[in-house]
């Protein structure tokens, strides 16, 4: 069985002053607050709204299993 692929994502620049499709994204990743790190599955959906605010945000792939919500 292929090992898990996911998504560590971290807010480095505000979403103040941006369209309103960004902030959605921004809100529906659970990216709230400035540094704040979420944990999100490898799919097309998800890399679709990654790549709309990929300019503000870091990405970091990951193989494995994903980390409890809580392990921020």
């Amino acid at each position: 069985m292929a090992a898990e692929r996911y998504f560590e994502v971290t807010l480095k620049k505000s979403g103040i002053g941006r369209p309103g499709n960004q902030k959605a994204t921004l809100t529906t990743l659970g990216l709230t607050r400035f540094g704040k790190k979420v944990f999100v599955q490898d799919n097309p959906a998800m890399r679709g709204m990654l790549y709309t605010v990929v300019h503000l945000v870091d990405v970091t792939p990951h193989e494995g299993a994903m980390p409890a919500k809580g392990a921020n």
